[in-house]
Order: C-alpha cells, then sequence, then structure tokens
C-alpha cells in the first residue's frame, strides 16, 4: 500500500510540474505574438497618417493649379473673335452673351458628337483635347466677356 501511495504521489507531482511547464512555454509565444501584433498596429497607423498626409497635400494642390480660361480662349479667339462677337467662319452662332451652363453643354457636345451643325467637325477637333476642368474654365471665361 505504501508503494501505491508513494507512485500516485509521484505521479501527481511529476504531472503537476509538466502543465505549469506547459503554461509557461505557452505563455511565452502568446506574448510575442501580442508584441508583434502591437507593433503591426503602430506601422498601420504611422502608414494611415502618412497616406492621409499625402491625401491633403494632392487636395491642396490640385485646389491651387487654376486654369486660365483666357489663354484657352485665344484658339477660339481666331474664329469667334476676341470676345466672341463674330460667327465662326460666318456659319456658326455668335457664343457672347452665353451662359456658363449653356457653353459647358455645347463644349460637351461637340466633344461627344451630340451637338453642332456645320461646324460639328471643325469644333470637335478643337475640344478634344479639353480636359473637363479646361471646358469648365473656357466657359465661364467666354461666359463673363
Amino acid at each position: 500500500m505504501k508503494i501505491v501511495l508513494s507512485v500516485i504521489l509521484a505521479m501527481l507531482i511529476v504531472g503537476c510540474s509538466d502543465e505549469k511547464g506547459s503554461q509557461k512555454s505557452v505563455q511565452k509565444p502568446v506574448e510575442k505574438a501580442k508584441t508583434v501584433v502591437d507593433d503591426v498596429e503602430k506601422k498601420v497607423q504611422t502608414s494611415v497618417a502618412k497616406v492621409k498626409e499625402v491625401t491633403k497635400v494632392a487636395e491642396v494642390t490640385k485646389n491651387t493649379v487654376s486654369i486660365d480660361g483666357a489663354k484657352l480662349f485665344t484658339v477660339c479667339s481666331s474664329c469667334h473673335g476676341a470676345h466672341a462677337e463674330k460667327k465662326a467662319l460666318g456659319k456658326s452662332q455668335i457664343i457672347k452673351g452665353w451662359d456658363e451652363a449653356k457653353i459647358i453643354m455645347a463644349l460637351k457636345g461637340y466633344k461627344d458628337g451630340t451637338y453642332g451643325g456645320a461646324m460639328k467637325a471643325v469644333m470637335k477637333g478643337q475640344v478634344t483635347k479639353l480636359s473637363e476642368d479646361d471646358i469648365k474654365a473656357l466657359a465661364k471665361y467666354i461666359s463673363n466677356l
């Protein structure tokens, strides 16, 4: 009986000591994983902050770059007149006095081929190189002539 009790007691002692060792060996990788996660989280937050900063700079730059409608109109003035007072090549409407929305609609229509009469092909060649912002700047300039 003493032998059986000694064996059981020995097994309990050995069993308990192994569990503590297992717990410690499990805790170390968990702690390392938490450290890695924290490091990654900090790096992600830093990257997000940098992206936001670059986005702000890009927006400011976009807003500060202005397109000169008067400069764009110099190409138009050869047919429409210096103050948009002429019928282009004697065939088109006089565009002086048009509002900005009408000019934008006409230029976009020329660009996509849905607007224009006799001068449709000539105007398409002129407006295809204009960006959306160019069209807006040009329309604003012409509407204020």
